[in-house]
């Protein structure tokens, strides 16, 4: 360890031990319960642990989960309600899934199947996998579990194509599986979490016009404009000449001497369809996505697709506790009223925007990202909207404008603790090791403004379709 890190260190732990009790001084004098205070002094101690990486990611919820159980804040059904929830088995069920597409040689043949049939160009590469992350959003609303499935295609891709550590190939096929799994969530109803929650705080008439395409619709622009600045931004910093071509024939005879599917990529080849086809009709079987993946680990552990080191070694279970301790947390916000809270405090001072869509975007912009230096994503978006949705209303703003916001500019992160979509998982998973750092967060950087210019160039359209 340098000099340098750790001085980093000393100065993080003595702010986890010091600005806390500022935060609960802050939080009392701003009127929050003793309860929310002492709450909000947890959560500021858990973003200084993130902040300076003084702990593993997933070991940090552990500080207000236990601290609020110790303290007595909130009862454990409510503290440790995400581990005895759905979502466990949503989890579980996709890595699961992930791991056996990898490990049964699935992945890997249906690479080399796409690698002999398209253009041997990096944009298609690139292509192929952006376009795989939004095929996906509308049936899988979780950024990181869109993440874990398209990493076995991404790992063999990386392998075939021989792209170098470090370079700009193998940076610019990690941001289009990262862009795939994380640009079109606010473009759709059921591609986030936070997205379903919040389409239930609109009227009745609002949920039943927007649940269905034309969400899509009122977003197009948006989404044609992010999609723009992905392939600008990509093409701009990773400047990539040429490849060695592949050598097709040589792929042909491997595909020609690959043998039948074995049992085990039948199982994930009809697991993948089942989750993917089941959560794409939920409205007709009403089965929701976390027993479907419920069903598909069943399948997997009882046909031995998966045994039991398998399923020590190749699930990622740190990143699984990670994501239920950020849901847990969540829950106890809701239970101690903190969001509701918070949400109060900022709604007085923002109502500014004076009918004016440029201004309220702006406020939009500065409450979200507010938020989001103390709040995960779903709990930022879902406080986010419940400020703005009365400004809106306040201003003639459509309230889906406000949701829409929210659910953009949430994914909006300077910081590696503010824990962005998807982000996280790149390094639990070690991938973001593999490829050039700095130039990938320069590209996350830029697709940060991309979200922005994004929302205000949908302007004139949402004055076409009568929401402005």
């Amino acid at each position: 360890m340098s000099e340098g890190t750790s001085r980093l260190t000393l100065v993080g732990w003595v702010l986890v031990l010091t600005a806390p009790l500022l935060g609960y001084a802050l939080a009392q004098t701003t009127g929050f319960s003793v309860q929310a205070s002492i709450f909000s002094a947890l959560m500021l101690a858990t973003g200084l642990l993130w902040m300076f990486s003084l702990v593993p990611e997933f070991a940090a919820p552990l500080v207000p989960i236990v601290g609020s159980l110790f303290v007595g804040l909130a009862p454990p059904q409510v503290a440790l309600s995400a581990f005895a929830s759905p979502s466990m088995l949503l989890l579980v069920g996709v890595f699961a899934l992930s791991a056996t597409i990898s490990t049964s040689g699935l992945s890997y043949r249906l690479i080399l199947h796409l690698l002999v049939r398209l253009p041997d160009t990096p944009t298609w590469h690139q292509l192929t996998l952006l376009g795989s992350g939004y095929l996906l959003s509308p049936m899988v609303p979780s950024s990181n579990s869109r993440i874990a499935l398209l990493k076995p295609p991404y790992q063999n891709m990386v392998e075939a194509l021989g792209l170098p550590t470090g370079g700009p190939g193998i940076t610019a096929l990690l941001a289009a599986l990262f862009g795939g799994s994380i640009l079109c969530g606010p473009m759709l109803a059921t591609s986030k979490s936070s997205n379903i929650a919040a389409l239930n705080l609109l009227p009745q008439q609002l949920q039943t016009e927007f649940n269905g395409s034309f969400w899509l619709v009122a977003a197009l622009v948006a989404l044609m404009v992010v999609t723009a600045c992905q392939l600008l931004v990509t093409a701009r910093l990773f400047p990539q000449q040429r490849n060695a071509p592949l050598p097709r024939r040589q792929l042909l005879q491997t595909v020609a001497a690959m043998p039948p599917l074995s049992a085990a990529e039948w199982t994930a080849t009809a697991s993948f369809l089942f989750f993917v086809i089941g959560s794409a009709t939920v409205g007709w079987h009403h089965l929701r996505p976390p027993y479907l993946a419920g069903c598909v680990l069943l399948a997997l552990l009882l046909s031995g697709s998966m045994q039991r080191g398998d399923f020590r070694r190749a699930v990622d279970w740190p990143q699984i506790w990670f994501l239920l301790g950020i849901d847990s947390m969540v829950k106890i916000m809701d239970y101690l009223g903190l969001q509701q809270a918070l949400a109060e405090k900022m709604r007085a001072a923002l109502n500014v925007a004076n009918g004016n869509s440029l201004a309220f975007i702006a406020v939009a912009l500065l409450v979200t990202l507010t938020l989001r230096l103390v709040l995960p994503v779903t709990a930022g978006a879902l406080s986010a909207t419940v400020i703005l949705l009365p400004i809106a209303a306040a201003q003639s703003i459509h309230p889906w404008i406000a949701v829409f916001c929210a659910a953009m500019f949430t994914d909006i992160s300077f910081f590696r603790y503010q824990g962005s979509n998807g982000m996280l998982q790149l390094v639990s998973d070690g991938l973001i090791d593999d490829v050039d750092r700095s130039r990938f967060m320069q590209y996350a950087l830029w697709m940060n403004g991309a979200r922005v210019l994004a929302v205000v160039a949908s302007i004139p359209w949402w004055e076409h379709l009568g929401l402005l």
